[in-house]
């Protein structure tokens, strides 16, 4: 399966339901794959809203409390989630929406560091680091808490910026003995996890700006 698909929702569905309305949103909570035990019901939709129909497996049953930490406990170990997603008489129950509105908050910030990051080999000394696996040039460090300080290691180069992904905010850093020291201050939201980009040389840095 694809290793963007950090995470999978498995409609769990019970008579009528309406598949568009549930792949859209997927689509809308930042979800790439969706499954179920009537598969043929969603093709239609999940070529419409570009979404894979993966084939079933068991999913686990999270609540809006647990399930960021699952999210992201999973894809530090380069996993995926398959959420279970209710679905009576199609539609959700207030728990369901809940844990849905969670997702979306989370992946809202964060989908982009999530969806396409894999494990990294640098190390940090608070929290992990995951790089983004399209382009190695970008590095994203998942903090559950906010210390006044990180350290990582195993930078090759001081990078060009360092940035909380929520709102672009730029954070000081230096760089000394192949140790970057990264200073935090929390940013306006704080969240379950926290991520912030630490943004090496990128290739399009190189292109020459021309006048005409």
């Amino acid at each position: 399966m694809n290793p963007d698909f950090a995470i999978i929702l498995n409609f769990k569905t019970t008579s009528d339901f309406d598949a568009d309305f549930l792949v859209k949103t997927a689509r809308n909570i930042g979800a790439r794959a969706v499954m179920s035990s009537d598969p043929a019901a969603f093709k239609e939709a999940c070529e419409k809203y570009t979404i894979f129909l993966a084939d079933e497996q068991a999913g686990l049953d999270l609540t809006s409390v647990n399930v960021i930490d699952t999210m992201v406990n999973n894809r530090k170990n380069g996993e995926a989630t398959i959420v279970n997603i209710p679905v009576n008489d199609g539609k959700f129950d207030e728990a369901t929406q809940k844990l849905l509105d969670t997702i979306n908050s989370w992946m809202h910030q964060f989908g982009h560091a999530f969806n396409e990051g894999k494990p990294s080999p640098l190390t940090v000394s608070d929290g992990f680091i995951l790089e983004n696996r399209h382009a190695d040039y970008q590095k994203y460090v998942f903090l559950k808490d906010i210390p006044a300080k990180i350290v990582v290691e195993g930078l090759d180069k001081e990078p060009n910026r360092v940035e909380w992904i929520e709102h672009r905010t730029e954070l000081d850093f230096a760089m000394k003995d192949g140790k970057l020291t990264i200073n935090l201050i929390k940013s306006d939201d704080v969240f379950d996890w926290n991520v912030l980009r630490i943004q090496a040389h990128r290739p399009e840095d190189d292109i020459i700006h021309t006048e005409f």
